[in-house]
């Protein structure tokens, strides 16, 4: 009896995904249930499409979950979507009592939008301040007609990409509508340059969250990376988002490892003192995703060596870290949260490391020439 209730049990997996099945993902031109399909970083393939809002379709939730329903056939029949191919969020497991809940969205991530009141040297959206586009479409809409319909959940997840968040034009409607009701958890990244009363009332009076990456402690520093004058005002404003009463959680410090930039321990100790200032508790450790993808994500053994260094001094001095994205490797029994199965991923891709990607990265670096549209 208990071999036929096994034989049951390991009949009825297989594999599927949580956030293909209940995300979505609001790009510049077009709509998804995700940002992480390894398939676009391999050949700018997009994750898996709900609404291609360029292609002449408009947004339904009839055409959102017809979609998902056929993504979803692909993997009940045995296979995968192209999309969704080597992706470490796929689970093999029973999805019945998942399929008894119906629709629901529970993920949403905003990243439509690229304005931005700093010039990041590494970020994927670099280019002059003029170029950048603010949003293409409305979200709050969108938002309105799934809680409408019931298919918004109390436990979703909120999490903003794109651009600077306190200047998107629906920043104060979302978190006035959205944070404080509707979300379980928000977390927004902002670069702290300008000052939301709004977001510092969303994260007083709810699971909101601000990642900063402030990436050094200095302010010759700063003003190389970001490429604005901004250090003295992101620390001013960081102090009075730390006065909010849950401020040892709400505010997430990073520190994005940048080869031959920032890449020492002496800098880094600079931003452990500014945290430790600031009052802030968490801290993220992570490095440049070009840097990550021109070595085919192989990380040089210099800089895992590096991310543990910092991990282990952070900790001995009382902060909570976190590994972000593509630091992969980490001791177990520490107090380090990874959040992308990255060794599982690279495995099943078989990317190979070529040394001469790693020399390119170092010569942009030099040449100050690190973002990929670069004039």
């Amino acid at each position: 009896m208990q071999n036929q209730q096994n034989q049951s049990n390991k009949s009825n997996k297989r594999k599927s995904c949580h956030i293909l099945r209940h995300g979505m993902c609001f790009f510049g031109q077009y709509i998804s249930s995700c940002c992480f399909s390894p398939v676009d970083q391999i050949d700018n393939q997009t994750p898996p499409l709900l609404c291609d809002l360029t292609g002449g379709e408009s947004y339904s939730t009839d055409l959102l979950f017809e979609r998902i329903e056929q993504y979803e056939k692909q993997f009940s029949e045995g296979g995968c979507p192209r999309e969704c191919a080597n992706c470490y969020h796929i689970e093999e497991k029973d999805w019945s009592d998942d399929d008894k809940k119906g629709k629901y969205i529970d993920y949403i991530t905003i990243t439509h939008f690229t304005k931005c009141s700093a010039n990041c040297i590494y970020c994927s959206n670099n280019n002059t301040l003029q170029e950048r586009k603010n949003n293409t479409y409305k979200i709050v809409p969108i938002l309105n007609d799934l809680k409408e319909k019931g298919l918004i959940k109390k436990h979703c997840e909120l999490h903003i990409g794109g651009g600077e968040f306190t200047i998107y034009d629906e920043c104060d409607e979302l978190l006035n509508s959205y944070a404080v009701n509707d979300f379980a958890r928000v977390f927004v990244p902002t670069n702290a340059i300008k000052y939301s009363e709004t977001l510092f009332q969303a994260m007083d009076k709810a699971t909101t969250y601000i990642i900063v990456s402030l990436d050094c402690g200095s302010r010759k520093l700063y003003k190389r990376i970001k490429r604005v004058d901004a250090f003295d005002k992101v620390i001013e404003n960081l102090t009075m988002y730390a006065k909010t009463k849950k401020s040892q959680d709400a505010i997430r410090l990073k520190y994005i490892i940048l080869p031959t930039v920032n890449d020492s321990i002496c800098e880094f100790k600079k931003f452990l003192r500014v945290a430790k200032k600031l009052k802030v508790q968490n801290l993220i450790i992570d490095i440049d995703a070009r840097y990550a993808r021109m070595n085919n994500w192989k990380i040089d053994d210099f800089y895992i060596n590096l991310a543990k260094k910092m991990n282990n001094i952070a900790i001995k001095q009382g902060f909570i870290t976190e590994f972000y994205s593509f630091f992969f490797q980490c001791e177990k029994g520490t107090t380090v949260k990874t959040y992308n199965l990255i060794e599982d991923f690279i495995e099943s891709l078989k990317f190979k490391y070529f040394n001469k990607d790693s020399e390119k990265i170092i010569s942009l670096y030099k040449n100050e020439k690190v973002f990929f549209n670069s004039k």
